[in-house]
């Protein structure tokens, strides 16, 4: 079992920004980090804008490691006990810590089809691979008009792609921004070569021969593209925090020192 005075779980922003307020007040206490994905804390901000700018890559890493800690990289924790202060990952590896904070995030919603044709954009190797798209295809298709879809879809046309922009409502941002402010971006972004469909309900996405994608709308229109990209939301990751029966409702619920 590793043991550590301190352990966090997750390794996004979140986590780096603990572990630099831990090193504020405690220089040598020693710290262990556990994440999914197998890169260390970076910024995820840039995957959507300053990299399709030209951003170099290396710019993106928090450079955590330098700050004495213990990654575990590519660990999914899935038992945690409140009691014991024990956590399990999926390999039946044990970790504890004096104090243990939950830093897992949130995850993508997903639709209930299109297994393994859509990128739910969120993660360094979701911008991975669309990179890897985009060296081939030339038409993508992005779903969502809140800030991942719109942000993508403007990084997509400013790299010379086709982009259909599928809009389930009638504006981008629209549940964000003042209505007129919102049919502007519809303007706007219609400028710069992006074709919007709104009312776009997607009721299906399939594989198409040449590594091509279907995407199907309830009212009968299709599109075929090269990609697909889904930004439809986030839910809490709450998963572990109700295994070890901590109070949950759309997220963890707290006191004013969390």
């Amino acid at each position: 079992m590793k043991k550590y005075k301190y352990l966090i779980v997750g390794a996004g922003m979140t986590a780096d920004a603990a572990v630099r307020g831990i090193r504020e007040l405690d220089p040598e206490g020693s710290i262990g980090l556990i994440g999914i994905e197998d890169e260390p804390p970076y910024d995820r901000p840039p995957l959507t804008k300053a990299l399709w700018k030209g951003k170099p890559l290396e710019k993106i890493w928090r450079d955590t490691a330098s700050l004495d800690v213990e990654l575990n990289l590519g660990h999914r924790v899935t038992s945690l006990d409140a009691n014991t202060l024990i956590a399990v990952n999926k390999a039946g590896e044990s970790y504890t810590g004096q104090k243990i904070l939950l830093a897992t995030g949130g995850k993508p919603k997903r639709f209930q089809f299109g297994d393994g044709q859509i990128i739910y954009y969120r993660t360094l190797h979701d911008y991975r691979s669309l990179r890897q798209l985009c060296e081939k295809g030339e038409k993508f298709a992005v779903i969502g008009g809140g800030f991942i879809g719109s942000e993508i879809a403007a990084a997509l046309a400013m790299n010379g792609k086709h982009v259909t922009l599928l809009l389930s409502g009638s504006a981008i941002g629209e549940h964000m921004y003042p209505n007129n402010l919102a049919k502007f971006l519809n303007d706007y972004y219609a400028k710069k070569g992006i074709e919007i469909l709104t009312g776009a309900k997607i009721s299906d996405v399939t594989g198409q021969p040449g590594n091509q994608s279907l995407v199907s709308l309830q009212d009968g229109r299709t599109l075929t593209v090269d990609g697909v990209v889904a930004g439809i939301g986030v839910q809490p990751n709450t998963d572990l925090a109700e295994k070890a029966r901590l109070v949950v409702d759309n997220g963890i619920i707290v006191n004013d020192h969390l």
